[in-house]
């Protein structure tokens, strides 16, 4: 029997080497948009710890542009990342990264906590960020908000039958903004999303394994097995 075609919607712009575009080959459209606008935040001051938690890449990217701005170095210091996508954003600065949470943010969290709990550490955030681990922290700590989110609005006439949804912000705008009177399934990066997508009670709603692209597409690609 021939598959049938599908619109997916994944809610962030894909380099070329994405593992998504996997589908395309198999004969779907893929729009890759992001539905939110990111807005760096200035920094004038870096904390000195000897740790550093980043939640995204954005947040990564924002604050290291930063750090190398002030002329601060930061290479003598630990670095960690939500996820592998944050790591790798990392790395492309020239630094190590130490730890890389795998699971969910309880288990990310409790993870870190049992490394690096003796050591004084600064979360490098969005200012919308849920902090998801910070807020697991056993003692004092610093912060930086290194870039603010706000919903962009834009027109998709397509008909849409699945999204990967990659953040709570980009679900809720693509669910406004997009023709979605034929979605049958939400493909959620992680917890937070997949909290964010019960609201939608008429559709599947799958959560990733990981927070990467490739677990998204795993669930997606076995998910229509059965």
């Amino acid at each position: 029997m021939k598959k049938s075609r599908e619109n997916i919607l994944i809610t962030r712009t894909l380099s070329e080497n994405s593992p998504i575009w996997q589908l395309s080959k198999n004969g779907h459209h893929i729009i890759d948009q992001s539905f939110v606008s990111i807005q760096p935040v200035a920094i004038t001051d870096i904390p000195k710890s000897e740790i550093y938690f980043y939640y995204s890449k954005n947040g990564a990217k924002h604050f290291l542009n930063a750090a190398k701005y002030l002329g601060i170095d930061l290479s003598n210091a630990k670095h960690a990342a939500l996820g592998n996508g944050t790591a790798a954003m990392i790395e492309s600065y020239g630094m190590k990264v130490d730890f890389i949470g795998q699971g969910t943010p309880p288990e990310i969290a409790n993870a870190f906590i049992h490394s690096y709990a003796d050591l004084s550490i600064c979360f490098v955030r969005a200012e919308q960020s849920t902090q998801s681990i910070q807020k697991h922290w056993p003692k004092e700590y610093s912060e930086v908000i290194s870039y603010t989110i706000t919903p962009a609005a834009i027109d998709l006439e397509e008909e849409i039958h699945t999204i990967f949804a990659t953040s709570p912000m980009n679900l809720t705008t693509a669910m406004d903004c997009c023709n979605v009177n034929t979605l049958q399934r939400i493909i959620c990066i992680g917890p937070t999303t997949y909290n964010t997508a019960n609201q939608y009670k008429s559709v599947a709603i799958i959560t990733a394994d990981q927070s990467s692209e490739q677990s998204m597409l795993d669930c997606y690609l076995n998910q229509k097995e059965h």
